[in-house]
């Protein structure tokens, strides 16, 4: 809708401990593959202090972390003791020459049966931050996520020079990295994944409307009065209040089902008695616990560095975070490096990672918020970031002053966001200046308001159960569903949001980066990006364009809108490009890309005659 681990749990450590000269260092693999065993199970657990069925891994929540050192072979087992299929897709992991390990059932494998397990092999050639989840079908919305670690190779140039001139800063900033804590950032709702899509089905409507933000698996229910909330109303709120012809959001901070309706199902017809009561309109304040990060000060150092891996594993939101009184230098951006940016707040969305270093320069406790950006509902999670000097007074006892409020605006004028605009590669990455194949795709709703496309077409929910298309590659397949390319190439995408309004879409692809070109609204009327260039040379950037692996439409709320991506052809193999908003991707807004069809490494046995 519309947008406006394991490590986590730091014990106070030894002012000696973090101080020390090594940093926390993982152990060489010497030649042999770095295995993990993840257990999923289906059980009841209260992160937000409301029990509910979910899924944990190896008995937890979120999933454990997985750390390793870039260069190691990497073996993940799963075993899956619940009671339906699943997959683990590996988030950010371009799955070099292993294709078979991306985890997409019906593209790259086939899926775990309930009591069965499966071996996923692949090599770390990247480093930064990165995360797991399900692929199947909205399973991230029932807890099946984690966070990963990949440690850059000690001859990796660091953009910490950037930040400070002071070796002694660096230093610190270095030891910081290797220590990074995973945030696992998260929007939580009370009824299981497949509840929620019979519910969007029975009603003919989607549902955006959740429980809580949890920031490491925990965090609460908190219910805001009406006052509140009216004091909080952004423009764009005020005006779908008026489009629906209501005059607040719910109890439980949502925009109600009925003005979804009237704006959303475009004249469809919807059953909303089939929404609970609860979906919108009932709030159930819970005392969860929230998540405090305790770390010590160093006693003998000059500076004292945290890093934080934010990782947005949202199924819907977009937020933004900040720490109070503590800005952040952002170093890496979906486990890149790029000329450090000073912020005082970041807007994530679904997949999102930042790294982010942190100056521990005023012992206390202090609020880390992370509050919805979305549209349609009004919460916010917190946590505290917790630290003592060990050679100084015990810190006063009072509230910290936060850079945000409750609905991600600034408090202050001179409050500085994250700019994806002026993000920089470091070092610097080439981009070729023309593409040789162009690709247009039109989104839209397709049929009920939860079926969206990402090309006209749904992506069909069965083909999860036909037999992979990477064991069957289709070379001359090009349709509203798959993409074609052949290897070496260099490809353009542009996304249209051909009807409105439209929310922005989190568009992730698997298997390698992409570059943002440019965005603008209005059709985009060009047969080329370099024919709406020369048009309009302002929209587009060739020299140093942003580089990750997921970026977001723009809104189309009156009109059409438009963005443009470039990616290069150099990892073969079959890979999904979708919305990462849960309910859009088990509403077919995916696309099958067959990249590099020409040059596809062949698929191990073990893969393909697994049943």
């Amino acid at each position: 809708m519309w947008f406006r681990q394991s490590l986590i749990a730091l014990a106070w450590l030894a002012p000696a401990l973090l101080s020390a000269v090594d940093a926390r260092s993982l152990s060489a693999c010497n030649g042999k593959p770095r295995p993990f065993k993840l257990t999923l199970t289906w059980e009841k657990h209260a992160p937000d202090g409301f029990e509910k069925q979910m899924i944990l891994i190896n008995g937890q929540f979120p999933g454990p972390l997985l750390e390793v050192n870039q260069g190691d072979d990497v073996e993940v087992t799963v075993y899956n003791k619940m009671p339906f299929n699943t997959t683990i897709h590996y988030h950010g992991i371009e799955m070099l020459k292993t294709p078979w390990s991306d985890g997409v059932p019906g593209l790259s494998q086939r899926q775990i049966q309930p009591g069965k397990s499966f071996v996923y092999k692949w090599k770390a050639t990247q480093a930064g931050s990165y995360w797991y989840h399900s692929h199947q079908h909205a399973q991230l919305n029932d807890g099946m996520y984690g966070p990963i670690v990949i440690h850059p190779k000690d001859s990796t140039p660091r953009p910490f020079d950037r930040i400070s001139k002071d070796p002694a800063a660096v230093r610190a900033m270095k030891r910081a990295e290797a220590d990074v804590t995973p945030l696992v950032l998260s929007d939580h709702r009370h009824v299981t994944s497949e509840r929620g899509w019979d519910i969007n089905v029975a009603s003919g409507l989607e549902t955006p409307c959740y429980d809580s933000i949890l920031i490491n698996g925990k965090g609460r229910v908190d219910c805001w009065t009406q006052e509140k909330m009216a004091s909080l109303y952004t423009a764009e709120q005020r005006l779908f209040l008026k489009l629906g012809n209501a005059t607040s959001f719910t109890a439980k901070g949502c925009l109600p089902a009925a003005v979804i309706a009237a704006v959303q199902a475009r004249g469809k017809q919807t059953n909303l008695s089939a929404i609970p009561p609860e979906i919108f309109d009932v709030c159930t304040a819970t005392n969860g616990p929230r998540e405090v990060i305790k770390v010590s000060k160093a006693s003998n150092a000059k500076e004292t560095w945290v890093a934080f891996d934010l990782i947005g594993t949202f199924g819907l939101i977009t937020g933004a975070f900040s720490i109070d009184e503590h800005p952040m230098y952002i170093y890496a951006v979906d486990g890149s490096y790029i000329e450090p940016q000073e912020v005082e707040a970041v807007v994530l969305t679904n997949g999102d990672r930042y790294s982010v270093m942190v100056k521990l320069d005023k012992p206390g406790d202090f609020t880390m918020r992370m509050a919805s950006l979305t549209m349609p509902q009004m919460f916010t999670g917190f946590a505290t970031l917790s630290y003592r000097d060990p050679k100084g007074p015990s810190p006063p006892s009072k509230p910290s002053v936060g850079y945000i409020n409750d609905i991600g605006a600034n408090t202050t004028a001179d409050v500085r966001f994250f700019s994806q605009a002026a993000m920089k590669a470091f070092p610097p990455a080439p981009i070729a200046q023309t593409a040789d194949q162009t690709v247009k795709v039109a989104m839209r709703v397709a049929g009920q308001s939860y079926n969206w496309a990402l090309n006209e077409t749904i992506y069909p929910m069965g083909l999860d159960n036909d037999t992979p298309l990477l064991f069957d590659p289709q070379p001359e397949r090009h349709n509203n569903v798959t993409i074609t390319t052949r290897n070496g190439t260099w490809v353009d995408v542009i996304f249209q949001a051909v009807a409105f309004p439209m929310p922005p879409h989190p568009i992730h692809k698997h298997g390698n980066k992409m570059y943002l070109l440019g965005q603008g609204d209005g059709l985009f009327k060009w047969d080329s990006v370099a024919e709406a260039a020369k048009e309009v040379p302002s929209s587009f950037n060739f020299v140093d364009p942003p580089r990750r692996d997921g970026f977001t439409t723009p809104a189309a709320l009156q009109g059409p809108s438009w963005m443009a991506i470039r990616y290069h052809v150099d990892n073969p193999g079959a890979w999904l490009i979708h919305c990462h908003v849960q309910s859009h991707l088990s509403g077919g807004m995916s696309m099958a890309i067959q990249d590099g069809v020409d040059k596809w490494p062949k698929v191990p046995a073990e893969y393909l005659n697994y049943k």
